[in-house]
């Protein structure tokens, strides 16, 4: 096959983890997460262009240049060759939607349509996964934006190594409102707030087990939301506004924002900042 002439575009959905642990190894193919999570129709556009006239690959993000760490490693264990890399960004970044996890993997999509490199949608997205892991900026997104819709991670590591299922689920709306940006590499540095992390979240996983169903995971959501330690008292009085709206609500994580699904949990998060509203993705990462 002949390399292609037009620009090569992935399309990958942002990803909301509802829960997780955290499984850090030696190797980053073996590291990971296990938890549950959403992908959401806002996503990441990755456009990947010949740029014969440059020397060294350049990355646009959002229209600007950016060092892209994540999206620069992939580049580099990818690419034959110097090229142009363009990431449209419709997620909010540093705020749990996994924008970086969105970039690179779109990136590996995009690269191995354009230099015929013959790669699986698994291997493809395995060198995603090794490149947040490496830069510490992520462990599940990936494999869940691979597969897309409600993603339940049992074993961790990258994708064709860790283990997911899925829930079924139609494309239901799920609004969120954020406040800031929580910086994952330094939570998740933290040893000694990663005990109750993974605590909450082995914890939560075995429930959810039990009874695999959208109303379990927003449930098993909240309640990791408060036994996690992670969230700030504006979380927890947004996700209390949503209940009392008749809806339900958890933390992203990681990041300072809440998404809530049902009854008038929208409206109720009026009061916390804009609100914004999607919906569940049931496709994964893509050529388009």
């Amino acid at each position: 096959m002949n390399r292609p002439i037009k620009p090569v575009r992935a399309f990958v959905p942002s990803h909301i983890t509802g829960f997780f642990a955290a499984h850090r190894r030696e190797e980053p193919l073996l590291s990971g997460s296990i938890g549950c999570g959403l992908c959401l129709s806002l996503g990441a556009t990755t456009t990947i262009e010949s740029a014969p006239l440059i020397h060294d690959t350049e990355i646009l993000l959002n229209g600007a240049r950016s060092e892209a760490p994540v999206s620069r490693f992939v580049v580099e264990k990818l690419a034959k060759e110097p090229i142009r890399v363009k990431t449209e960004l419709q997620m909010p970044f540093g705020a749990g939607f996994g924008a970086s996890g969105a970039g690179a993997l779109g990136c590996a999509y995009a690269l191995n349509a354009h230099f015929d490199l013959g790669l699986t949608s698994d291997q493809a997205a395995a060198v995603a996964h090794e490149a947040e892991v490496t830069n510490r900026t992520g462990l599940g997104d990936v494999i869940a934006q691979n597969a897309g819709g409600l993603v339940v991670r049992l074993q961790p590591g990258a994708p064709g190594t860790g283990r997911i299922d899925k829930i079924p689920i139609p494309p239901l709306p799920v609004s969120y409102v954020v406040r800031g940006p929580i910086s994952t590499k330094e939570i998740l540095s933290d040893e000694k707030a990663m005990i109750a992390v993974n605590l909450a979240g082995e914890s939560a996983l075995k429930e959810l087990l039990r009874k695999p169903t959208f109303t379990s995971f927003m449930q098993l959501s909240r309640r990791f939301t408060v036994q996690s330690g992670l969230a700030s008292d504006w979380a927890l009085q947004a996700i209390e506004a949503v209940e009392a709206a008749g809806g339900m609500a958890g933390m992203i994580m990681l990041g300072d924002a809440v998404f809530a699904f049902g009854g008038a949990g929208a409206e109720a998060l009026k009061s916390f900042g804009e609100v914004h509203t999607t919906t569940i993705s049931q496709r994964g990462a893509n050529l388009d």
